[in-house]
């Protein structure tokens, strides 16, 4: 039934989300129709990097379709824009708070665009959350247990990688044996997780800041023709269930292996694609040596990651925090523009 013409600011008002950002351990590359993994990942979630979408609601001023305005810090963004309005068209049903208002999104993020972050997971994560807290109010619906799952089905549909950004600490999208309640259509938490990996730290090594020369949409679609596609994603499989052992028993070591070997693998797919592409830069693989030296000399079992593009993920235990970052901004000076220091992360927060 239609809200009351002056029940607006009463039931709703202004809604803020903050999603926070990922990085991927066990890396998702390759896809099915209806953004269905070709083989299950496992994330970190972030505590600095993340993105605050503020919604507002205001009177229809037509009877049909989605009434919507995008903006990205105060300023008009035509281009996301058009990308949520085509995925709320996709899923209006699930959110009914959009039959009845319009909405104004204004978005911020708290990291520099091509930070090698991954700004459409906190995007969308924070797009679904806010949109189904609003369909919540609106439905007379207290948010509940099933609120985050829901969230992070909905945020999938935007952006794979945008589901494992609904809970804290460690995440797993993909259906796997020894993860009880695993599914490909939504994130679940990893529970079992050893004290050696609850304080993990997150450097952020930019090595490149310019936009990627090809999407990451396109980089799925390449490992359809991929010779190695089908090999890949069962080592993938494998790894996340080692992962999820290795987490729960502490071993830094082969966190590292899996870790260093997915970064190198995620990237050898892009390379080995029938339409090869290359996204490390020298600097780079300058970083990468730099890393695996230091842990070499000192023992700090420190360990890199990569998203897809050029810049470097460098995990460190808090304990070693002080060495490492004295490390980073001493040795590495030469390999960096910047450095945006992050750790693990508590998941979404509403604001408002």
């Amino acid at each position: 039934m239609p809200a009351n013409k002056n029940s607006l600011n009463q039931k709703i008002g202004k809604i803020i989300w903050r999603c926070p950002s990922n990085i991927a351990i066990v890396k998702y590359w390759g896809k099915k129709e209806g953004q269905i993994p070709s083989n299950s990942s496992l994330s970190m979630t972030l505590s600095h990097s993340f993105t605050e979408i503020e919604l507002d609601f205001n009177d229809r001023k037509t009877t049909s379709g989605i009434e919507l305005d995008y903006f990205f810090e105060n300023k008009k963004n035509a281009e996301f824009e058009n990308r949520v309005r085509k995925y709320l068209d996709e899923q209006s049903g699930f959110f009914p708070v959009l039959n009845r208002y319009a909405v104004r999104m204004n978005s911020r993020n708290s990291f520099p665009h091509s930070a090698g972050i991954a700004s459409s997971a906190s995007a969308f994560g924070a797009v679904a959350l806010s949109l189904l807290d609003a369909s919540f109010i609106v439905n007379n619906q207290l948010l509940d247990d099933s609120f985050f799952r829901q969230s992070s089905e909905l945020a999938r549909k935007g952006s794979g990688s945008a589901c494992r950004s609904m809970y804290s600490g460690f995440v797993l999208w993909g259906k796997n044996e020894f993860m009880q309640g695993s599914s490909n259509e939504f994130a679940v938490p990893v529970l079992s997780v050893h004290d050696n990996f609850k304080r993990l730290h997150n450097a952020i090594l930019i090595v490149d800041n310019s936009p990627k020369k090809i999407s990451s949409s396109i980089g799925h679609s390449l490992m359809d023709q991929n010779v190695y596609a089908k090999s890949r994603f069962a080592q993938a499989n494998e790894r996340t269930s080692q992962l999820i052992k290795v987490l729960a028993n502490g071993d830094f070591e082969e966190f590292i292996k899996i870790a260093e070997s997915e970064a190198l693998t995620l990237h050898a797919m892009m390379m080995t694609s029938e339409n090869y592409y290359l996204l490390m830069k020298p600097g780079t693989l300058s970083a990468i040596n730099k890393i695996t030296t230091f842990r070499k000399e000192t023992g700090i079992p420190v360990c890199f990651t990569l998203d897809a593009g050029p810049n470097v993920h460098l995990l460190y235990p808090e304990a070693d925090k002080n060495k490492v970052e004295y490390f980073i901004k001493n040795d590495m000076k030469d390999n960096i523009g910047a450095v945006i220091f992050d750790k693990i992360g508590m998941g979404p927060q509403k604001i408002k």
